[in-house]
C-alpha cells in the first residue's frame, strides 16, 4: 500500500530515448537556485535549506557534478530576479503562458493546462483548498466562484502567484499579500474570509506559525497543478539547456525508481496527527456488501476504503459492527468516533459533524464530494405478490392499506416519512426481510444492494425480489462524532474526506467496488 500517495501523484513514465550530454564540473560560479519557504518541499531549518525538493535537487546536481546554492526570497522577488537573470533557477514554479518569455518549460509542462496530463518531469503536484477561520466554518462554504462573489467573500492571494485560469478569471474581491504567512495572519485577524493554499503546505505553515487552533480548511478542493524546477532564459550560466535536459532525465528516473517517494516519506510523516493511545472507532451495522462480518472477518467495500485511508493518515483504527440501534447510541454518547453508512438528517446535527455540501443535498439534489457511497432504495416484496401489489406513490400505498416494514432510527427520505403509512418497526435488515418472507408485512424498503446481499445470506433469494421503481436515492456518509474526545477529530475528518475524494477521482474506489462484487 502506497503511503500518502496524493502528495506525489503516480506518474507513468515513458521510455526516454534522449541522448546524454556529459556535463563537466563547471568552472562558472555556483548555480543559484531560488526558493520561497514552502514546507515540506523547501524551507530553512536552523538556517540551512531542507525539504523534499531540496534533497531531490541536491542529489541530482551531485550526479551532474554541478555546485549549487539555495537562496530564499519572497515569491515576488524571485519572479523579478528570474526576469533579470540574477538567479539561474527556482523551485516550485508552475507553468504560466506569460512566464515562457523568461523561463524554460518542457513541452510536457506547457501542455498540462490544456491536456490535464501530469508532466513526468514535475517535482510535485499541488492540491489547493480554501483555508478559513475556525469561527466561521459553519457559515463559510465553497460551491462555486459565482456563489463566493454573490456572498461577497474577501479572498486573499499572493502577489504574482498564477493559481489556475478559472480562479484568476473569477471577479472575486481579492486582497493581495506578499507571502503566505502574511495572508494566513490576515485570515486569523478576520481581514479576509478565505485564502487558497496548497493543503500540505498550509497545514505546515499553521503549525509553524501557531495558527492551527485558529484556522482550518474547507475539504472541497479548488484545483490541482504540477510544480517544477525552472531555469531562467536570462541566466548566463553555461550549458544551461543541456543541464535542464539532464536534470529532467534524472528526475524521471528518480520518480520511476521510487526514490522520490522515499524522500517524500521522510518529511510527510511529520504531518501525522499526534500519536493516540487508542484507535479511532468507526461503528456501523452489518450491511453487506459495504461492511459485514464473514467467518469472524471484517469485509466490505467501506472496510477496504477505510483501511486504505487510515493507513495513509497513519492513524490506528477499529471498525465495530453492532445492531443499528446500539451503533447510534454509541455515537450519541461519544463512545464512537465516526459512523459508517449514515445519511444526513437535521436532527442528527447535535451528534455528528456534517459538511455544508452534505447538508444541502436534500435541497439541491447535488451529491456531496465527500460521500461514502450512493444508495438506491426500493421496496422488497414476495415474488408471489408481484402481480398483486403495485407501487405508484406513497399516497397510493397508504390508501391501499399495505403493511410496510421500517427499521428503527432510519431516516429514509422526507417524502416517505411525511406519509402516514401502516408500518411495523424492526431492529435490523435481517429481521425486516424475515418478516416479509413470513407474510407479516407486504413491503420492506431497503437499499437495493444491501437487500440483495442480505437475501443471499438468509437463503431467501428464491422467494423475495424487489419492485423496479426506485423509491429515492441518497448519499451515505462517514460523519465523525461531536461528543468524541479523540484529538484533532475535525482535522482527521477533513483529511479522511480529502483522501476519499482522491480515491474516487483516481478510479481506486471503483476498483475496490468491482473487486468486492466479483468475489
Amino acid at each position: 500500500m502506497k503511503l500518502l500517495t496524493h502528495f506525489i501523484i503516480p506518474i507513468i513514465l515513458l521510455a526516454i530515448n534522449s541522448y546524454t550530454v556529459a556535463i563537466p564540473a563547471s568552472k562558472h560560479s555556483t548555480l543559484v537556485i531560488a526558493a520561497e519557504e514552502y514546507p515540506p518541499f523547501e524551507f530553512l531549518e536552523n538556517g540551512k535549506p531542507a525539504g523534499i525538493d531540496v534533497e531531490i535537487i541536491t542529489n541530482i546536481m551531485k550526479k551532474l557534478n554541478i555546485p549549487i546554492e539555495f537562496k530564499f526570497y519572497p515569491f515576488a522577488r524571485i519572479n523579478m530576479l528570474m526576469k533579470k537573470g540574477r538567479i539561474d533557477a527556482a523551485t516550485s514554479i508552475s507553468h504560466n503562458k506569460k512566464r515562457e518569455d523568461f523561463l524554460y518549460f518542457s513541452d510536457a509542462q506547457k501542455s498540462f493546462s490544456t491536456t490535464g496530463k501530469i508532466p513526468d518531469d514535475s517535482m510535485w503536484v499541488s492540491e489547493y483548498v480554501f483555508f478559513v477561520n475556525r469561527r466561521f466554518t459553519c457559515s463559510l462554504h465553497f460551491n462555486s466562484y459565482d456563489q463566493m462573489i454573490k456572498e461577497k467573500y474577501r479572498v486573499g492571494i499572493i502577489r504574482n502567484y498564477s493559481y489556475n485560469q478559472q480562479f484568476s478569471d473569477a471577479k472575486l474581491d481579492k486582497y493581495v499579500y506578499s507571502n503566505q504567512p502574511e495572508a494566513l495572519r490576515a485570515l486569523a485577524e478576520g481581514i479576509i474570509d478565505v485564502f487558497p493554499c496548497d493543503h500540505t503546505i498550509g497545514l505546515w505553515l499553521l503549525k509553524k506559525h501557531h495558527l492551527e487552533k485558529q484556522l482550518t480548511f474547507l475539504p472541497k478542493p479548488l484545483f490541482c497543478k504540477p510544480y517544477n524546477l525552472v531555469f531562467s532564459k536570462k541566466s548566463d550560466y553555461p550549458n544551461l539547456e543541456n543541464i535542464i535536459l539532464q536534470f529532467n532525465n534524472e528526475l524521471k528516473k528518480m520518480h520511476k525508481s521510487g526514490e522520490v517517494e522515499t524522500i517524500t516519506k521522510k518529511y510527510i510523516p511529520t504531518m501525522n496527527y499526534k500519536k493516540n493511545k487508542r484507535p479511532l472507532i468507526f461503528v456501523c451495522e452489518n450491511w453487506k456488501p459495504f461492511e459485514y462480518m464473514d467467518n469472524n472477518e471484517l469485509k466490505g467495500i467501506d472496510v477496504e476504503v477505510v483501511d486504505r485511508i487510515m493507513k495513509r493518515l497513519c492513524i490506528p483504527y477499529e471498525i465495530k459492527i453492532y445492531p443499528w440501534k446500539r451503533a447510534w447510541m454509541l455515537a450519541q454518547k461519544g463512545k464512537a468516533d465516526a459512523v459508517l453508512s449514515i445519511s444526513y438528517k437535521a436532527s442528527r446535527e447535535p451528534i455528528l459533524y456534517y459538511t455544508q455540501e452534505q447538508r444541502e443535498f436534500n435541497e439541491t439534489g447535488i451529491v456531496p464530494p465527500d460521500y461514502l457511497w450512493q444508495s438506491e432504495y426500493v421496496f422488497f416484496i414476495k415474488k408471489s405478490n408481484l402481480n398483486r401489489i403495485k407501487f405508484e406513490s406513497y399516497l397510493q400505498l397508504a390508501a391501499d392499506g399495505y403493511k410496510i416494514g421500517k427499521n428503527n432510527d432510519y431516516s429514509y427520505n422526507s417524502e416517505f416519512r411525511s406519509i402516514k403509512l401502516n408500518t411495523t418497526m424492526y431492529n435490523s435488515t435481517e429481521d425486516g426481510l424475515i418478516a416479509l418472507a413470513a407474510g407479516d408485512i407486504d413491503l420492506y424498503p431497503m437499499d437495493k444492494s444491501v437487500g440483495i446481499e442480505t437475501l443471499k445470506s438468509l437463503g431467501l433469494s428464491a422467494s423475495i425480489t424487489y419492485l423496479p421503481k426506485i423509491m429515492f436515492s441518497k448519499p451515505y456518509l462517514a460523519p465523525f462524532c461531536k461528543k468524541s474526545d479523540y484529538p484533532e477529530l475535525e482535522e482527521i475528518m477533513k483529511s479522511f474526506y480529502k483522501e476519499l475524494n482522491l480515491m474516487r477521482k483516481s478510479g481506486e474506489y471503483k476498483k475496490i467496488q468491482e473487486n468486492i462484487y466479483t468475489k
